[in-house]
């Protein structure tokens, strides 16, 4: 386990008290016993008060509750000096979730091992949020070591019927169509594409700005998939996946400049 020296304490927020009870037993009799639950809250009152009192690392929340859903209790409650792993059976709430730098996003029923990765994810933000606090000398080590980790690296693609978590570096690139976007990522090592209802500019806001580059006012790609770049009279870049894509003329140059710090490329 990761970080297993990093103690935490951790709120259970979920208006259904066996649900509270079950995800307080998972996480101590199968993820780790030092957890320190300090309390479960079944209902945003309840959980505000609790938060005050107990001032804890993380919550892991669920969504849909009487009266107050999770987002409009963040927001109500802003800002949050905690960190936030949803618990939730609605798959709907995802993209939110991420765009809100949620630690991690897990369904119900709960499966140890995703609520096992979701917990030494956490105890990496913790302790980088521990040490920048603290001001120690290691600090500047550590955040090398683990800012890239503790950093969002994966996203929701809702699509008509489903909602799939996509890690940044399975997605080749994205093209815009209309108000919508259609995403080409890895799954099990064969590209597949979902059209999503966001736009690709949102798509350029969304996601990490040193790997992905807007090369067309419809194509967002991600530079650590390229494979070759052409350079003639309508330049274009190939991608590991043998797709082809076109790059601006007037976005060409920047593009170079851009990836020259990344040697592996051919230029």
């Amino acid at each position: 386990m990761v970080n297993a020296d990093v103690k935490l304490n951790v709120l259970l927020i979920d208006d259904e008290v066996e649900a509270c009870r079950n995800l307080r037993s998972i996480l101590l009799e199968y993820i780790d016993p030092s957890i320190n639950i300090v309390g479960m809250a079944y209902s945003a009152a309840e959980a505000e008060k609790q938060l005050t009192l107990h001032n804890p690392d993380a919550v892991f929340l669920d969504i849909e509750m009487p009266n107050e859903n999770a987002f409009q209790f963040l927001e109500r409650i802003a800002p949050i000096h905690f960190e936030v792993i949803f618990v939730t059976a609605y798959d709907e709430y995802a993209i939110k979730a991420f765009k809100l730098n949620a630690v991690d996003y897990i369904l119900k029923p709960i499966s140890i091992s995703e609520l096992a990765n979701a917990v030494a994810k956490l105890k990496e933000r913790v302790l980088y949020k521990s040490h920048f606090s603290a001001g120690t000398s290691e600090f500047s080590e550590i955040s090398k070591q683990i800012s890239s980790k503790t950093k969002l690296n994966k996203i929701a693609l809702k699509g008509n019927n489903n909602v799939e978590i996509v890690a940044f570096k399975d997605i080749l690139y994205i093209e815009a169509f209309g108000g919508y976007s259609k995403v080409f990522f890895l799954r099990d090592n064969q590209v597949v594409d979902m059209l999503t209802s966001y736009s690709i500019a949102e798509y350029e806001d969304m996601l990490a700005p040193e790997v992905f580059y807007r090369v067309h006012k419809s194509y967002l790609i991600n530079c650590d998939q390229i494979k070759k770049i052409h350079k003639d009279e309508s330049p274009s870049i190939l991608l590991n996946s043998a797709h082809t894509i076109p790059v601006s003329r007037r976005r060409f140059s920047a593009l170079l400049e851009f990836l020259q710090t990344k040697p592996t490329v051919d230029v």
